[in-house]
């Protein structure tokens, strides 16, 4: 797929699919992964306006996870969804616009207080309609206003494609093994890094893509690519790498090295 036709129409991220990404790199990953009943999933949406109001690519979440993602930590906190379920059940309070907004993370208390909660931006939905935009913020500031919200992902799908990949592969012991590439902030980076790197013999894989998080995979060298373009809190493109076999890993990242200043647009 070429850079102007992953702009036109980027591959979406599937349940089956990043099931199949899963299985591939880490066999059985998915073992206690635990679908959410459909009682469940109409008693989250309904206070948001019923299914509908539910991003697709969410909905799919929780009907293949939402109760539980077994050994897999995507979030300091939890998405399961009797625990988004309780948490409405509790003490009455104030809520945030559920027109607006929907909760599908809750952070968990740390040494330095309680984690921030991720919600849906329901009002900011992809084109196609399957996903939506999220932001990262404490409840309590996102009701009163005065904090502004973290956008650590454009969207949700993007923010699953980005933890799966760093989970299983960039996080696998030895983690040091992982190389990262500062690209800097030109808006052209991204682009050159994908047509680079596709020129290399890398694909697009199971998880598929967005113009802001693009998984690669190179079948021959076992190697996975991840370009990340730069976002209002990190402000450069980056590209980290991982190859299964080390002396793979070091061919690539030399050629890599070589074109650092070609891929960031200099």
């Amino acid at each position: 797929m070429t850079w102007s036709k992953l702009l036109e129409a980027p591959p979406p991220l599937s349940m089956p699919g990043l099931l199949a990404f899963m299985e591939r790199w880490k066999p059985g990953s998915t073992q206690g992964f635990e679908p959410a009943t459909a009682d469940q999933i109409a008693a989250l949406a309904k206070p948001h306006g019923g299914l509908n109001a539910l991003p697709h690519v969410y909905r799919e979440f929780l009907e293949t996870m939402g109760a539980s993602t077994g050994s897999l930590r995507l979030t300091f906190g939890t998405t399961s969804i009797s625990a988004l379920l309780e948490d409405r059940e509790g003490p009455q309070r104030e809520w945030p616009d559920a027109r607006r907004y929907l909760k599908f993370t809750m952070g968990e208390e740390g040494n330095e207080g309680r984690n921030p909660d991720m919600f849906f931006e329901l009002t900011h939905r992809t084109p196609n309609e399957r996903d939506a935009a999220i932001i990262r913020i404490h409840e309590e500031d996102l009701i009163r206003g005065k904090v502004a919200p973290k956008k650590p992902f454009p969207t949700f799908s993007d923010w699953l494609r980005t933890i799966i990949v760093s989970r299983l592969v960039f996080e696998a012991d030895p983690e040091e093994q992982t190389r990262y590439f500062d690209l800097e902030s030109k808006p052209e980076a991204p682009a050159k890094a994908y047509e680079f790197l596709t020129r290399l013999g890398f694909s697009l894989t199971e998880l598929g893509a967005s113009p802001a998080v693009i998984p690669l995979e190179h079948a021959e060298y076992g190697a996975i690519a991840l370009i990340d373009a730069a976002t209002a809190s990190i402000p450069s493109t980056s590209v980290q790498l991982r190859a299964r076999d080390k002396a793979q890993q070091r061919i690539l990242e030399e050629v890599i090295s070589d074109h650092e200043e070609e891929l960031s647009g200099g």
